[in-house]
């Protein structure tokens, strides 16, 4: 009997070891009712999206991994394998035209809304059409919102990153109106009672999950699991609980999850010290992901940039000639261009390679984060090594080949100590700029210091405290390294002046 448990906790090891996650990735800047934090607790994740995301994985016997994307990284995150599928707002039209068929394919529609016009409560607009000869705001991923504003004469289309940016201009006057779907017009009324909704609804929207094309099986399941959600009035009763099932009237409830955050997000806002202490511990665990990224990448690129300064500066003309052409490439590209290349980039030529090559080329975020920083980096240490060398005077070379020193003994014991007093003070200051730097690993799916500010700011729509925390957040990581910088400077400095 004993033996036959034992065999079935094994064989039940063994079938949840075959079930992989379902992962699912959007953008946790999309911003409420789509994808947030929850603001009682910003380490869970929640919105309809997730819901509708949480129920398909059910239905598809899966435990649902979420993968945070940048928008823009959401097609390229899809088509590299780092998520199975993306639900994030995706509008079916717009995706229809923009999109490569052989690279993409969308689901059934799991939810339909429209284009909400949101104005100033003391503004004269009555409709859609009053727009023209205005100013307009929409986000970034608003082509179906674009292309209806084009239509109009002479409207002004300013673009934003997110919402919360668009509804400060609004608020500041610097736009007159903005133009978003639905459910997050329908959130920023409940929350900010100086906006009003522009009655007449138009352009509905069809909200779809994207799949990679080759897999068809998945696809079929993602359609399989809509219709029995919708067969079983699942999916119904998920947006029901947001406030925004809509058949023709909207219907309103008297208690929902959307009352329910609007609540949570004022409490928030009138009590600082509880923000504050709410913020503190997921800053903290983001704060440790910049401090490892910045540290190894920072080690990386000292171990790389001194031998690459030292040939610049001592090697023959071909070896100069070769350092020289990698430090000007490396400096003369941006580092988001590099990350972006390591890490999309590089494995699209795993098909071409042999094993192991090719699975060397498709690095795991945190690698290619480092990876990217290091070599962008090794470039500025490399001129910093050579800078420290050249400012040692040359009589000391010579004076110590006189005192019977090789070359290589010459370097090590005397020009090396003098230039490493002198290229402390730029490290540290490299160093500084890595950590800033490092915020661009964001890109990748790394949620580290400023991607976790954008979120909870966009959550909790406070970029003031929240901005003031991540800042003391990063000068309390710099600090320590610029106290430890400047005593080894002294350290040298005083050793330097007993030797002479």
């Amino acid at each position: 009997m004993k033996k036959f448990f034992v065999s079935i906790f094994f064989l039940h090891l063994f079938c949840q070891a075959k079930t992989p996650n379902l992962r699912w990735a959007a953008d946790i800047e999309s911003g409420v009712p789509n994808v947030f934090y929850i603001p009682s607790d910003p380490e869970k994740v929640t919105g309809f999206e997730y819901d509708i995301a949480q129920e398909i994985a059910n239905c598809l016997g899966r435990k649902l991994e979420f993968v945070a994307c940048d928008w823009d990284l959401l097609v390229p995150s899809l088509q590299r394998g780092n998520c199975d599928m993306v639900l994030n707002a995706i509008d079916r039209d717009s995706w229809i035209s923009l999109c490569n068929p052989a690279q993409i394919a969308l689901s059934k529609p799991y939810y339909i809304t429209h284009l909400q016009l949101v104005v100033l409560k003391t503004s004269p607009f009555n409709s859609f059409s009053d727009c023209a000869e205005h100013t307009i705001g929409i986000l970034k991923q608003a082509r179906h919102a674009e292309n209806a504003l084009k239509k109009l004469q002479n409207v002004s289309i300013v673009i934003y990153d997110d919402e919360v940016k668009a509804y400060d201009d609004l608020k500041n006057k610097r736009l007159d109106g903005v133009l978003l779907d639905y459910p997050e017009s329908y959130y920023y009324k409940q929350i900010d009672s100086d906006v009003r909704l522009v009655k007449d609804a138009f352009q509905p929207i069809q909200y779809v999950c994207m799949v990679h094309v080759k897999n068809t099986a998945l696809l079929a399941q993602i359609n399989a699991a809509i219709d029995h959600l919708k067969t079983t009035g699942r999916l119904k009763e998920i947006l029901q609980h947001w406030a925004l099932w809509n058949n023709e009237t909207e219907q309103y409830f008297k208690k929902n999850a959307m009352e329910s955050y609007v609540q949570a997000v004022k409490e928030t806002q009138m009590d600082s010290n509880h923000f504050y202490v709410m913020c503190l511990p997921i800053f903290a665990k983001a704060a440790w992901v910049t401090l490892k990224i910045s540290l190894v990448a920072m080690f990386l690129a000292l171990l790389m940039g001194a031998p690459l300064g030292i040939f610049r500066t001592y090697g023959g003309p071909f070896i100069r000639c070769i350092v020289s052409v990698y430090i000007e490439c490396v400096r003369g590209t941006p580092l988001l261009v590099q990350l972006l290349l390591i890490y999309y980039g590089l494995p699209t030529l795993a098909p071409y390679l042999q094993q192991p090559f090719s699975e060397w080329v498709c690095l795991s975020p945190f690698v290619a984060g480092v990876v990217a920083l290091a070599i962008n980096y090794s470039a500025y240490e490399a001129e910093i090594y050579r800078a420290g060398l050249l400012s040692v005077p040359a009589g000391q070379m010579e004076a110590a080949r006189a005192l019977g020193m090789s070359h290589f003994q010459a370097l090590i014991h005397v020009i090396f100590p003098q230039a490493f007093r002198t290229i402390i003070p730029p490290v540290t200051n490299d160093f500084i700029m890595l950590l800033q730097d490092s915020s661009l690993v964001s890109m990748i799916t790394i949620v580290e210091l400023t991607r976790t500010y954008q979120c909870l700011a966009a959550t909790h729509f406070n970029y003031l405290q929240t901005g003031l925390l991540v800042a003391g957040f990063y000068l309390l990581l710099g600090f320590p390294f610029i106290r430890l910088a400047r005593y080894f400077e002294k350290k040298f400095t005083n050793k330097i002046r007993r030797n002479i």
